[in-house]
């Protein structure tokens, strides 16, 4: 048997809806018996004092845990509030002595940065460079944290987990394409760019094409603005899905769409791509490593709506290319597969266990805090 290891490991709750929840939720489900995790939930969903006691919850858990000497801390992090709570805990971390891995996924973490004071991030520069690892999703991401200071040599290239469905099922052609876009339905994300792409269909396209939106966030304004320009016929809004329902659309769908304007490298895009649907989506964040133009998918510009509707003119007309490109894009994830995420982490946590003294911790330990 393996040397085992005590991990603590911060970041949203686990029923957050969220991408950075699900790599959360895949990475401890998948972990071997000698991996023994502890989560602490630093943010739930809900209004400011919620979030408030959260986060003061989790500053007394991580205090009290600290005291058990983990061998690692893995402290997941995006912008805004995020950054302010996880360089917070992080910092408290390391002045205990514990082996720290600060784990990016903020999609739009570089505006953030720039728009930070000089203390700010002279802080949050300290932290991260004192970190023994800093992972990030893609080789842009490296490029970034590099340019602002961060040691290359402590920041590992670690892309999003994605959990492969044993098959993927022969979609017939010839008949409707089903378009299906997940996520928050906000502007970063691109969703009313996208229903305005789907007025400038031809009659053609249109009578061809259905298209299912489903997320959280300001679901109502989007479905009002479907209404506007009449397209209740082929564009179908829905709340946030739970994972059976998300595969069930994911099964029965042709192609995927994510016009977003900012990214990490999105859950879904991936989750899309396991299921073989050609995706549409835009060349921000770590997108580009993964989805390449004309071959496994099709990248357009951000907000550009005529691009977006000529991408999906494409993939409605040419079945066979549809097709190509849906299986090139599983083929793309595969080595992705969660198995292999969790090979990558276990490795990068055993090659940092500090030795501070272990402790039993029982796998029922994965989710307290929610």
């Amino acid at each position: 048997m393996r040397e085992p290891a005590n991990i603590l490991m911060l970041g949203p709750a686990l029923n957050v809806r969220g991408g950075v929840s699900g790599v959360e939720r895949i990475l401890l489900e998948a972990l071997p018996e000698e991996i023994h995790a502890t989560h602490i939930a630093t943010m739930v969903d809900g209004g400011k004092w919620t979030k408030a006691v959260t986060f003061a919850q989790a500053l007394a858990k991580l205090t009290l845990e600290l005291r058990h000497r983990p061998d690692v801390v893995h402290i997941h992090f995006a912008s805004g509030a995020s950054n302010i709570r996880k360089i917070i805990l992080a910092r408290m971390a390391m002045a205990r002595g514990a082996s720290v891995i600060m784990h990016a996924h903020g999609a739009a973490y570089q505006q953030h940065w720039a728009q930070m004071s000089p203390m700010a991030k002279a802080i949050t520069r300290d932290t991260l460079a004192r970190a023994q690892r800093l992972v990030v999703l893609g080789e842009r991401w490296k490029t970034f944290f590099v340019s602002i200071g961060i040691p290359k040599h402590r920041i590992v290239v670690l892309p999003n987990p994605v959990v492969l469905p044993e098959s993927v099922p022969e979609r017939p052609t010839g008949g409707k394409v089903r378009f299906v876009f997940f996520g928050l339905i906000s502007p970063r994300k691109g969703p009313f760019e996208l229903v305005e792409a789907v007025a400038r269909l031809s009659p053609q396209c249109r009578a061809r094409a259905e298209f299912v939106l489903a997320g959280n966030g300001d679901t109502e304004r989007l479905r009002a603005r479907v209404n506007e320009l009449k397209l209740q016929d082929i564009v179908e809004i829905r709340e946030w899905v739970e994972p059976a329902e998300r595969d069930r659309l994911l099964a029965a769908a042709h192609a995927y769409v994510l016009p977003s304007h900012a990214e990490g490298l999105p859950m879904s895009l991936l989750e899309a791509m396991a299921w073989g649907l050609a995706p549409i989506s835009t060349p921000v964040g770590s997108i580009p490593e993964h989805v390449v133009d004309g071959a496994n998918g099709l990248l357009v510009t951000p907000g550009d709506v005529a691009q977006l509707a000529a991408a999906i003119e494409r993939l409605v007309s040419q079945d066979a290319e549809r097709t190509h490109m849906g299986r090139l894009a599983r083929a793309t994830v595969e080595p992705l597969c969660v198995k292999e995420y969790s090979n990558r982490m276990c490795a990068l946590y055993r090659s940092l266990a500090n030795g501070n003294g272990r402790r039993a911790v029982t796998r029922e330990h994965r989710g307290a805090g929610i």
